[in-house]
C-alpha cells in the first residue's frame, strides 16, 4: 500500500497534490486545461511531458491508501474527492471489463 504523507489543494483551479512515499502526484483540475482529471508525476507541465499513461492501477493504488488518510483542514474536500474518484475509476474497471 502506498503511505500517504501530505494532501493539499491547489491555487490553480483545483489540482490535487499528493505526496506519497513514491513521489508528488497530481490529479489535474487546472482552469482550461485539456487533461483534467489525469493522473501526473508531480505538478503538471505545459507540455504534458509528466503525464501518466496507463494510470488506472496507480491511481486505484493512491485512492485506495487516501481511504484511510485524515487530513483536518481538508477532510471535507478530501472525502468528496476520494468518492469521485473510486467512482470514475469504477466506471473505468467495468467499461473495460465490458469491452
Amino acid at each position: 500500500m502506498i503511505e500517504i504523507i501530505d494532501f493539499d489543494n491547489l491555487d490553480d483551479g483545483g489540482t490535487i497534490k499528493i505526496t506519497t512515499d513514491e513521489g508528488i502526484f497530481c490529479f489535474d483540475d487546472r482552469l482550461m486545461s485539456t487533461t483534467k482529471g489525469r493522473l501526473y508525476y508531480g505538478y503538471p507541465m505545459d507540455d504534458n511531458s509528466n503525464l501518466i499513461e496507463n494510470s488506472k492501477e496507480l491511481e486505484y493504488r493512491i485512492i485506495k491508501s487516501l481511504k484511510s488518510y485524515k487530513n483536518k483542514l481538508y477532510q471535507k474536500s478530501f472525502d468528496h474527492f476520494v468518492k469521485s474518484k473510486l467512482h470514475l475509476l469504477r466506471d473505468d474497471i467495468i467499461e473495460d471489463i465490458l469491452n
